[in-house]
């Protein structure tokens, strides 16, 4: 079995930054990928240039934060104010038809067109709460990828179910890794490929290395997946990051932690388990 160890969220703010790319220096992590319109976007771009071998992706986003395309162009999305919406008002406008697609698609582009101008190859579309994954979201994540010859989209979760991430994420948990099994997996094509992720139950500082090492031995006994995401959102803890995205309860250092715990290496490497990125699973 091989493992991508990635970071969600580079360019969110400069301690999500830090993170990221100690945990690339010193430990674990291969992949990470941008929120482009992120308040440190361009420090995270100008670090990933300077850190070859580092994977890079686009985080596609269209719910809380800041758009790269001006509000008043995407007036389905943002009626009012500068910002998206929350996940589930932006769930509400799709259900009740009153989303623009053109909107989307126009919006996902800068985002990834922006990465690309700034001289930066990208091997993978993940998004911002999984709302590429949303009815009519998925098939413009999966034309954008076709169009930028971009190889992989995440698209299955493969967590083993639990109640110590709680009740309302483990509910959570459960109807995206239906929906992906259901609905996602019969538009992929071959031409854009997923790689089966685990991390959206404990997400944000909560997986520890016991229950990843757990999780990854019932995997290799139950499936015959070879290469999977651990997907993480490493940061250094810093004061800023607290106190504006403290509604979200995470404990970036936690996760960072966990990327750089020599004991978790060696735990892997005496199970046979190397690290691997998108590109060399192309």
């Amino acid at each position: 079995m091989k493992l991508i160890f990635h970071g969600d969220d580079f360019g969110l703010t400069s301690g999500v930054n830090r993170g990221i790319i100690r945990s690339f220096g010193e430990g674990l992590l291969t992949s990470a990928s941008l929120i482009a319109a992120g308040e440190a976007a361009e420090e995270a771009m100008s670090l990933a240039r300077d850190t070859p071998g580092l994977d890079m992706g686009i985080h596609l986003t269209l719910c809380d934060e800041r758009p790269m395309i001006h509000p008043a162009d995407l007036s389905s999305l943002i009626p009012s104010g500068d910002h998206f919406p929350s996940r589930n008002r932006l769930l509400k406008t799709i259900l009740v038809r009153r989303i623009d697609y053109r909107e989307v698609e126009a919006e996902w582009r800068a985002q990834v067109e922006k990465t690309l101008n700034a001289g930066i190859r990208i091997s993978h579309l993940d998004s911002h709460q999984f709302v590429h994954l949303f009815p009519g979201l998925l098939s413009i994540c999966l034309k954008i990828a076709r169009s930028y010859d971009i190889p992989f989209v995440r698209g299955a979760m493969v967590d083993q179910a639990s109640l110590k991430a709680g009740l309302g994420r483990l509910i959570q948990w459960t109807g995206l890794a239906i929906w992906s099994r259901l609905y996602v997996s019969r538009l992929l094509t071959s031409s854009v490929r997923t790689v089966p992720s685990v991390g959206f139950l404990m997400a944000g500082g909560r997986l520890t290395r016991d229950v990843l090492l757990e999780t990854l031995a019932a995997l290799r006994s139950k499936t015959s997946v070879s290469t999977i995401e651990v997907m993480l959102h490493p940061g250094t803890g810093d004061a800023h990051t607290l106190h504006r995205y403290h509604h979200w309860g995470y404990d970036w250092k936690r996760d960072l932690d966990l990327l750089t715990d020599d004991g978790l290496k060696n735990e892997l490497a005496a199970c046979g388990i190397q690290t691997t990125s998108f590109w060399k699973e192309r």
